[in-house]
């Protein structure tokens, strides 16, 4: 009987003293950090400084290399010599995978280390100094909550006002996202119903519970597409104090080559979880597709456009063999 109690007293300073455990009980919400870069190195650099710089250090830090040609594989061979306070996971792509095909190698590693929230991040995005202080803060204060998400507000070319993180308005026109109007930024916290992959933290069993990033959207709607399953089974909470710096100049309304993956993974997206409204929201975007030109724009625009439609509405998905990266009209 004697040893009995002896053994439950041991027992019990093992889970007190345990890394996972605080002493009242509460878990830890330890996070680890997923970045997907291709040919961006000096932002990588500016990144990892970033993460780095951290008040709370993230539990570890996965580099996916997406067939980068400009030093950056050389860079990080040497960026996983130097000691730092979080461990170090590099992942080399031989060829450009998209940044769906990115995060899915990191997003599948990292359901094979400890940290249980994973943060999700581009090569152009920049943590302030307390975000990931902040993100855990808020976890840990919330853990009886049913929590998919959390994330801080994005600034981007000066401006809060941007798609990275969105109410949803409609479920059959061409616009179904709303962006979180600045306003809402005054308020303590705002409650997305889409993000992006700038700067989003995960609860790692509702990945596990939904899936990884569709790989196949190859880029632009993945992180939507992802965001909007998780909060079929968990609360997304925007915290409003924290924030990301997204450094890029990039006008979204030009056509490029990312148009075309925009408009189809857009059709796939509706044709999955919109299937009541689909067949509406197909008719308009094909007339909107025929009738741009009298919005100004050129004939290639409405044939991208156009296969852009078929090939969301039949599947075809992947690198597109004429919309490869680089391709101009």
């Amino acid at each position: 009987m004697l040893w009995a109690i002896i053994d439950i007293f041991i027992e019990g300073e093992n889970i007190l003293h345990s890394n996972d455990v605080t002493l009242w009980g509460k878990k830890d919400a330890l996070i680890g950090c997923i970045i997907v870069t291709y040919n961006r190195l000096e932002k990588l650099k500016k990144a990892l400084k970033c993460y780095s710089e951290q008040i709370q250090a993230p539990q570890y830090v996965i580099v996916v290399n997406n067939g980068s040609t400009d030093g950056t594989e050389k860079f990080l061979n040497e960026w996983k010599t130097h000691a730092e306070k979080f461990e170090k996971y590099t992942i080399y792509s031989e060829v450009n995978t998209g940044g769906s095909g990115g995060f899915y190698l990191g997003e599948k590693k990292a359901l094979e280390l400890d940290a249980d929230w994973i943060m999700i991040s581009d090569d152009d995005a920049y943590p302030e100094s307390d975000y990931l202080q902040g993100m855990q803060a808020y976890i840990e204060s919330h853990l009886d909550e049913n929590l998919s998400i959390v994330c801080g507000k994005v600034v981007e070319q000066d401006s809060y006002n941007n798609f990275h993180r969105g109410y949803l308005v409609s479920k059959w026109s061409r616009r179904i996202q709303l962006n979180v109007p600045e306003d809402d930024f005054k308020n303590e916290y705002f409650y997305p119903d889409f993000t992006s992959y700038v700067g989003i933290v995960v609860n790692k069993l509702k990945m596990e519970q939904v899936g990884l990033v569709r790989r196949d959207y190859f880029i632009w709607q993945d992180d939507v597409e992802h965001s909007y399953r998780l909060s079929k089974v968990g609360k997304i909470v925007g915290i409003s104090k924290y924030q990301m710096v997204h450094d890029t100049m990039m006008n979204y309304n030009e056509l490029s080559w990312k148009s075309y993956y925009g408009w189809r993974n857009f059709i796939a997206f509706r044709k999955t979880h919109f299937k009541k409204y689909f067949i509406l929201s197909l008719f308009v975007s094909i007339l909107k597709a025929i009738l741009c030109p009298l919005r100004g724009k050129s004939k290639v625009e409405v044939i991208l456009r156009m296969r852009a439609i078929r090939d969301g509405l039949l599947g075809n998905m992947g690198m597109n063999e004429i919309y490869k990266p680089g391709w101009k009209p």
